[in-house]
């Protein structure tokens, strides 16, 4: 789909009638609430102008443990097409011109560290033979000459992966906005995650998905943004496919109980479409998003407590869940799926129109496949708002997978 194909206008809706439902709020009226948000879809390249990337403890060793993080971030554009019984899910990757910058200090922690913004880590060497946790200390972000951004903070998770015999660390990340200036003032509700490969000589490369809450509308427009400059891309042994969850009233939302009687979270189910994502430089930062068609389904074994204390941004409520995704052709005939284990989760508790709800990020290994997908190998991530009575929701899914061969790459772009 292309991302320039609609006419330009303001992008804040005037306020809308709901239909009375037990609610208060009917589900598309609140589909609609949900989706008023920008998106920023970037690659991010490590800062050139910066070499110094390990953070060294102060034994005699030196130890890496941490990772000063420089991003340069780049526009991103994934055209994906519609999935096929013999290609499964391919996309179209292209980098843009440079539009923001995000700093942060990713510092390796033990694993049971609670993080809080000024709340250092134990120094805990760097081991790339297993994963390890980490936090995202004085994080940073801006758009075009430093005016509009946020200051963020998170977490996130190693992953040491052996491609073509040799091991690479991956990494992968869940942040939230703590205080947003310029056009993100006032737009707290944002979460970004990562993914992509991390080492203590070149720091972060991958991709970063942020998306912010924007009811004031000063984040995105209904019109075309400028044509990208577009330039070589960095990896190409990897293709970047993102999709769209969104549930209908319909699908189900039931609870896990474990063998004990407990219990110990939900099970979920929404749908997926494909989404177009285009976000640039054009009187300050701005985004378009446009979804398409049906392609699949999304179960979620969630272990997670909603009534737990916490959900604000300096106390996120964590949650792992093992994802089953299948998806349909043209036809809506399955041609298969895989799985995926998000075992970084954070939730943060919102109200969208006084209704309770959720905005979180998962990230983790993609696992089996089946069908076209078989053997497919990389990272998930999942960026998401979600009201559970009735069930609306708008999910934002990123694959990052190891493609030497081109298996989930096609030519045609947007």
């Amino acid at each position: 789909m292309s991302n320039q194909q609609a006419s330009r206008g303001a992008a804040a809706e005037p306020p809308t009638q709901a239909h009375a439902t037990s609610g208060g709020y009917s589900p598309q009226v609140l589909q609609r609430l949900v989706d008023k948000a920008a998106y920023f879809n970037a690659f991010s390249l490590p800062d050139a102008k910066d070499s110094s990337v390990a953070i060294r403890g102060q034994n005699s060793n030196g130890d890496c443990i941490g990772f000063r993080v420089n991003e340069d971030l780049h526009r991103l554009a994934v055209t994906v097409q519609a999935p096929t019984v013999d290609g499964g899910l391919k996309a179209a990757n292209a980098v843009g011109e440079s539009y923001g910058k995000f700093k942060h200090r990713w510092v390796l922690a033990p694993d049971d560290f609670v993080g809080a913004p000024g709340r250092e880590p134990p120094a805990t060497p760097l081991d790339p033979s297993r994963s390890q946790r980490f936090i995202m200390m004085d994080g940073v972000c801006t758009f075009g000459d430093g005016k509009d951004g946020f200051r963020g903070f998170g977490a996130g998770v190693t992953f040491p992966m052996i491609t073509d015999g040799r091991t690479q660390l991956l990494a992968a990340t869940v942040g939230t906005i703590l205080e947003g200036f310029g056009s993100f003032k006032n737009h707290e509700e944002g979460t970004y995650v990562h993914c992509g490969s991390l080492s203590s000589e070149h720091g972060f490369t991958g991709n970063l998905l942020l998306r912010v809450m924007d009811s004031q509308g000063t984040l995105r427009t209904t019109g075309s943004l400028p044509v990208s400059r577009r330039q070589s891309f960095p990896e190409p042994d990897i293709t970047y496919i993102v999709f769209r969850g969104q549930a209908v009233e319909t699908d189900p939302v039931t609870p896990r109980v474990g063998p004990d009687g407990q219990f110990r979270g939900l099970k979920v189910v929404q749908g997926l479409r494909l989404i177009s994502l285009n976000s640039a430089l054009d009187d300050g930062p701005r985004s378009v998003a446009r979804v398409g068609q049906t392609i699949g389904k999304i179960t979620a074994h969630v272990d997670f407590n909603p009534t737990a204390p916490g959900g604000t941004a300096l106390n996120p409520i964590p949650f792992t869940t093992f994802d089953e995704l299948e998806f349909i052709d043209g036809a809506g005939r399955s041609i298969g799926g895989f799985s995926a284990d998000s075992s970084e989760g954070r939730v943060f508790n919102i109200k969208v129109a006084g209704q309770a709800g959720i905005r979180f990020g998962g990230v983790g290994p993609i696992l089996n496949g089946t069908g076209p997908f078989q053997g497919m190998k990389g990272l998930m991530t999942d960026n998401s708002v979600v009201i559970f009575q009735p069930h609306v929701s708008a999910s934002l899914y990123v694959l990052r997978l190891h493609d030497p061969e081109g298996r989930f790459r096609s030519t045609v772009s947007s």
